[in-house]
This record gives C-alpha cells, sequence and structure tokens, in this order.
C-alpha cells in the first residue's frame, strides 16, 4: 500500500535534485579588469612602457584553458599567464606594449577566450612620426604640411599624426624636392610616415614667369602663332614678345575688342562698329565703312582666313534696339549682314567663329509691358549660321558664357549666382546643334566670367572670388577644363597688386604655344577704375605636375 507514495516521493527529490545541479553548473565568465587603455603618444619605432590587464574567473568552476589575444595592429602582447586551466574565483595577467609602425591613431582589441561568457578591452595609442625639413631655398619660402597646422621657412623637425602626409611649398610655385620625398601632382611631397623622413626644398620657381603693369585694365589678348602676345588697352595696340619685350605699339581711340587672323593680323573693332585691320608690324590695312549712329560695344569675331564678323547694336534702350551681323571680306568688302529685330529690344551676349568660318551668335529679346513700363522676357537663343549667313542650328537657351573650338563643338556655361562659393553647369554641344554631355560643378573657386578655347584645344575658364558681401570681388582665379572628366583643372588665384587678397579682375586669358597662361585684367572690380596687368604664368600651371 505503500510504494506508490514512496515512489513518488523519491521521483520527486531526484527532480530537484537535477535542477539544483543544473543552477550549479552556470556559464563560466572570465573578466578584464578594464574596458580600455589609452597608451597616448608615442613615436614610430618605439615601444611604450607595458601596460598590466588582469583576468577573472568570475564564475564558480573552473575554466580548462585559458588564452588571451590581441586583434588589430601596433599593440603585442609581452607577457602572459593566461595560457593554462583557471580556477573559480582566481585570475591571471597579461602585458600589452604599444609600438606604432605608422603615424595615426591605432586602435585594437585585447580579447580572452576559453569560457562561454568572455570580455574584451579596447587599446588606443596614438603613432607620431617625424618630418625633417634640413634644408630650404630662402627668400621667403617654407614648408608646410596638409592638416598638420604647421609650416617652417627654415630648417626644422616637426610631427605628423597622420599614416600618410603630403608637403607643400610656398609661396605657390613649382617647387624641386629633395630627400624621401614621392612627388605628386600639384608639386606636393608624399611620405609614408613609417618613420622619421628627411627632405629638403631645393628650389622653389615661381609660377609667374613675367608681368608688365598697365595703367588700366587691358581689354583683349591674343597671342600669334609664333608666340606674341598682342594687348588691346584703352588708347593702344601693342606686340610683345613672348617674353614681354615691346615689339611696336600703335595708338588708337575708341577700340574695344581685338582679334587675330591665322596669319597674325590684328583686328580692332571700336566703339562704332568700324573695325581695322593691323598686319603684323603695326601698319594699318584698312578700316571697314560701317558704323552705327550712337557709340556702343559691338562684338567683333574673326576666322582663321580672316573673314571678319561684328554684330552692331542699333538703336536705344528707350524705344526700340535691333541687332545687325555684318560679315566683312579679308579685303574689306562687304559679303552679307542680317538684321535681328524679333521684339521690342534685341540685345546680344556672344559672337564667336570656328575654323570653317561659321558663326555663333547668342542673344535675347525683351519687350515693354505698355501699362507698367517693365521688361519682358520674350527668348534666348543660340543659333549657328553658316559662312555665308544661312541658319545652321537654334538653341531657345540663352548663354551668356559660350565658346566654340576649331571643329565647331560648343562648350556653354551657366554660373550657379546662388552659391557664393560658385559653381557652374556646363553644357557640351556639338558642331550639329546636337547636346552631347552636360555635367554641373556644384561648388568653384568662385564666380566664373570667362572662357575660352586655346588653339591647341584647351578650354580656359576664369573669373574672381566673391567676398563676404556678395558683390564685391576678391582674388581672380583661372584653371583648365579637363573636358575628359568633366572637372576643373588646378585652379591658379591671381593676387592683388600688393601681393594679397583682391580685387582682382580678370578681363581675358589665352595660351601660347609653349603652353603658357596670359591673364589680362586689372586690379579693380570696375572696367578701367584702377591699375591694370598682363601676367604669363608658367604652362604646369594648368596640370599641377611638376
Amino acid at each position: 500500500m505503500l510504494r506508490k507514495p514512496l515512489l513518488s516521493l523519491l521521483l520527486s527529490a531526484s527532480v530537484l535534485s537535477a535542477a539544483c545541479s543544473r543552477e550549479e553548473q552556470k556559464p563560466a565568465v572570465l573578466i578584464i579588469d578594464r574596458e580600455e587603455a589609452d597608451f597616448g603618444e608615442l613615436e614610430v619605432g618605439r615601444s611604450s612602457p607595458e601596460q598590466l590587464f588582469t583576468v577573472r574567473n568570475a564564475s564558480p568552476s573552473a575554466v580548462e584553458s585559458v588564452s588571451v589575444k590581441v586583434e588589430g595592429s601596433g599593440f603585442t602582447i609581452t607577457a602572459n599567464t593566461c595560457e593554462r586551466f583557471l580556477d573559480a574565483g582566481r585570475e591571471c595577467e597579461v602585458r600589452v606594449q604599444f609600438s606604432p609602425r605608422l603615424a595615426g591613431p591605432s586602435e585594437a582589441r585585447l580579447e580572452v577566450e576559453g569560457a562561454p561568457d568572455v570580455d574584451s578591452a579596447v587599446l588606443k595609442g596614438m603613432g607620431v612620426g617625424y618630418v625633417e625639413v634640413r634644408s630650404l631655398p630662402g627668400g621667403g619660402a617654407r614648408v608646410g604640411a596638409d592638416g598638420e597646422g604647421w609650416s617652417c621657412d627654415e630648417p626644422c623637425r616637426m610631427p605628423v599624426r597622420k599614416a600618410q602626409v603630403t608637403l607643400r611649398a610656398a609661396p605657390a610655385g613649382i617647387p624641386t624636392w629633395g630627400g624621401a620625398c614621392a612627388v605628386v601632382a600639384g608639386g606636393g611631397c608624399s611620405l609614408v610616415m613609417d618613420g622619421t623622413k628627411v627632405v629638403s626644398l631645393e628650389a622653389l620657381e615661381s609660377l609667374l614667369r613675367w608681368e608688365a603693369r598697365r595703367g588700366s585694365h587691358p581689354r583683349s589678348v591674343a597671342v600669334s602663332a609664333g608666340g606674341d602676345i598682342v594687348v588691346l588697352e584703352v588708347g593702344q595696340l601693342q606686340r610683345l614678345s613672348s617674353t614681354g619685350q615691346l615689339r611696336w605699339s600703335v595708338p588708337l581711340s575708341g577700340g574695344v575688342e581685338m582679334a587675330l587672323d591665322g596669319a597674325s593680323n590684328a583686328y580692332v573693332v571700336d566703339y562704332f562698329g568700324r573695325v581695322t585691320r593691323y598686319d603684323t608690324h603695326g601698319q594699318v590695312l584698312w578700316t571697314s565703312s560701317e558704323s552705327v549712329e550712337n557709340p556702343n560695344w559691338p562684338e567683333l569675331a574673326v576666322s582663321a582666313s580672316g573673314n571678319v564678323y561684328v554684330l552692331l547694336s542699333l538703336g536705344n534702350h528707350e524705344l526700340a534696339r535691333q541687332l545687325e551681323l555684318i560679315a566683312i571680306s579679308p579685303q574689306a568688302a562687304k559679303r552679307w549682314s542680317l538684321r535681328f529685330n524679333e521684339g521690342q529690344f534685341n540685345y546680344a551676349s556672344g559672337l564667336a567663329v570656328n575654323d570653317q568660318g561659321e558663326v555663333y551668335l547668342s542673344g535675347s529679346v525683351f519687350n515693354r509691358n505698355e501699362t507698367s513700363g517693365e521688361s519682358v522676357f520674350v527668348k534666348s537663343y543660340l543659333r549657328k549660321y553658316s559662312a555665308e549667313g544661312a541658319t545652321l542650328w537654334e538653341t531657345q537657351d540663352g548663354w551668356d558664357l559660350f565658346a566654340v573650338n576649331a571643329e565647331g563643338a560648343t562648350s556653354t556655361l551657366l554660373p550657379n549666382t546662388s552659391q557664393s562659393a560658385g559653381g557652374f553647369t556646363q553644357r557640351w554641344i556639338g558642331a550639329n546643334g546636337v547636346t552631347q554631355w552636360t555635367a554641373t560643378i556644384p561648388n568653384g573657386p568662385g564666380v566664373v566670367t570667362l572662357q575660352t578655347f586655346a588653339p591647341s584645344g584647351t578650354l580656359l575658364v576664369g573669373g574672381h572670388e566673391p567676398l563676404a558681401v556678395g558683390t564685391e570681388f576678391g582674388r581672380g582665379w583661372f584653371a583648365a577644363m579637363n573636358l575628359t572628366t568633366r572637372a576643373l583643372g588646378p585652379v591658379t588665384y591671381v593676387e592683388g597688386s600688393t601681393g594679397t587678397g583682391g580685387p582682382v579682375r580678370i578681363s581675358d586669358l589665352s595660351l601660347t604655344p609653349a603652353g603658357h597662361v596670359v591673364v589680362t585684367g586689372g586690379f579693380g572690380a570696375v572696367t578701367d577704375q584702377g591699375e591694370g596687368y598682363i601676367r604669363v604664368y608658367d604652362g604646369r600651371v594648368l596640370t599641377g605636375e611638376p
């Protein structure tokens, strides 16, 4: 009679015993005595003092085999007693050393293994490399490190806290480096900071090959096939050698724009639209008879063969305004003309010609509201005409900034006027009038105000920095447009007359046969106000290659 109750009691005791056994057999826990250790700064190639870590078995059961390791670089276990059986509640010790192989921050983890529940600690340290600049050429030359906040104008030993650093020479120029340098684009000296690096700045050649100061802002510049530089200034036309020596100068009045043909003859248009042709010695060959009654600012374009195109503004801003495009032969005969009267007010934005004598014209049309008197936009356009004046194609976009290459492709630029940092949208139109691609540069060196193709096909772009107040000029700038990557190349800044800051205006850009950049403009935000300049920069500024 008692067997069943007794059996039930024995079974219950067995279950309780098993439950208690399971509670006693908790997973083993290994704990490191701290979560993080910072070894501080240490010179690359040296070893820090050891730091001690204690590992404790924080469970009631023993761990049969404990091990520790470092995951990451720069840290080494130098002593270790955690390689054996570790009884419940007992401890073992690990010593770790920091030995950076590269400058810059290092981070790793000390990890313990051997139990179901384990711990780790973060190891941190900063490797510091040193740059020893042994020599500089003097004359105000300095060496500084990108992002490191230091520069020196005499031999120095300076810290670097990055695995790789680029040294730059100042002022801007073409440096010659010696020592451990790997020369990179822009003339920088690149160093991998795996120890102390010894370098020298052996020479610093100026980017500016020569400069000529002028009493006013030059208006146009062009370079002959032989490398001479022809400059239109207020009151004179000058021809200079490639090194800036004056070849000849002729006085003139009212010249507003100048261009060269393929034989390096110069053509100057005055305020009234009359065009004068000068030979390579500055002698007048002819002056056209076409002109307007009211002086204005006509546009001029000349083909390689000497065909001349001049765009005149007729009328006035109050009543009505038309445009007239006149084609003139190399012998000064009028070939044809086109009158533009597509609204009450017709305005020109630009004129260009390709090597085939085909003409590109940009303009816009407005009417006036009879009630309010305000201008009402009608349309804008970019058109291409044959050498005989026939319309070849037209787009309904107006582009103040456009340039045409020798093959007839058009680069148009639309500045981003809403951003103080500059930027623009470029549109590439093929010779057939079809848009081939559009690219946007969201941020640029500043406001873009001009672009021009060199005979070599290089597209030069220029402008100025805006200052905080918005309308003021800062430094001028120029660069070459990379038409493959559709991005600006290295930017060169044109400093003010005192060598720093602005305002600086760039009026024109050109390229010599040797690849040097001719820049004209003035030290002031307004045309003809303030001193002007002609500058020639080494062509390496466009590529950044040493």
